[in-house]
């Protein structure tokens, strides 16, 4: 059963605020000499802010006098919340990209991911009127230079004529508030997780040094070790060495008959050079 108050060809936003902008200049000029201003004549497009000439003002009652104390006052009444609007809808999640070398995308910056991408990965749902348009609707020309409280009430009286509430573009406001704050989870995640990750590789990477290291160091004290025991046991030889040469030397001194000895002691033969 169709709606009685929906008109059935809905005016399109472009007809609706060129016929306020109409009715705004009428009045205006009808209003200007009584004071009226465009803000008034606007107004009076969507709420009857005067009376008819032939109505007269409601009485206006006084309250009588009470002698009983004042009762508290009571609670307000609290409409239902805006977070509400999609609160029974499943969050937006967000899978990290592969970290694997052969997987991972070279020189990829996710924070510079446009919101374009972001929503459509959250498989956010299409809206009659999204924010984008409810903010296109609030700069067009012919409300640009209005109050802010007369746009909200020519975009919603727009928004009326095409059967959408202010709850539509607002609904679709926090499916991308949470898709951006779901995104944002993502990528602290991928932090923690890069971290800890990295950092038990660099832990690991640490040791593996530590003991290459150990194992060179060690290499390079045999090597000097070496050196240092070669040239001990050249010297110990060496005294050695003396010690018989001059024996021989006096043995065969008396057998000579004033020649000299043959027999060298303690001089020391040039090393041998290292081959080129």
């Amino acid at each position: 059963m169709p709606n009685p108050n929906k008109p059935n060809k809905p005016k399109s936003t472009e007809d609706i605020l060129r016929e306020m902008e109409e009715l705004s200049d009428d009045e205006t000029k009808a209003e200007s000499s009584s004071g009226g201003g465009a803000l008034k004549s606007l107004l009076g497009f969507f709420v009857k802010v005067v009376p008819d000439e032939n109505e007269a003002p409601p009485p206006i009652k006084m309250p009588a006098p009470s002698t009983a104390a004042t009762p508290p006052r009571s609670a307000p009444r609290v409409g239902p919340r805006v977070g509400d609007l999609v609160a029974d809808e499943p969050a937006p999640k967000f899978a990290p990209p592969s970290t694997t070398a052969s997987a991972a995308p070279t020189g990829t910056d996710l924070a510079d991911k446009s919101f374009e991408d972001i929503y459509r990965e959250a498989n956010l749902p299409p809206s009659p009127c999204s924010v984008d348009e409810l903010g296109k609707l609030l700069e067009n020309p012919t409300i640009a230079n209005q109050p802010m409280s007369i746009k909200v009430v020519a975009v919603n009286l727009t928004l009326s004529a095409k059967g959408i509430s202010a709850e539509v573009p607002i609904a679709d406001a926090l499916r991308r508030d949470r898709a951006m704050d779901a995104y944002q989870a993502m990528l602290a995640e991928r932090v923690v997780a890069t971290n800890d990750r990295n950092t038990a590789k660099i832990q690991q990477i640490t040791k593996e040094v530590e003991e290459y290291l150990k194992r060179k160091q060690a290499e390079m004290d045999a090597l000097k070790a070496e050196i240092a025991a070669v040239k001990t046991q050249s010297v110990e030889f060496a005294i050695r060495r003396e010690v018989e040469e001059k024996r021989m030397a006096d043995l065969i001194a008396p057998f000579l008959e004033g020649k000299p000895n043959p027999v060298t002691v303690g001089n020391t033969p040039e090393p041998p050079q290292s081959p080129a």
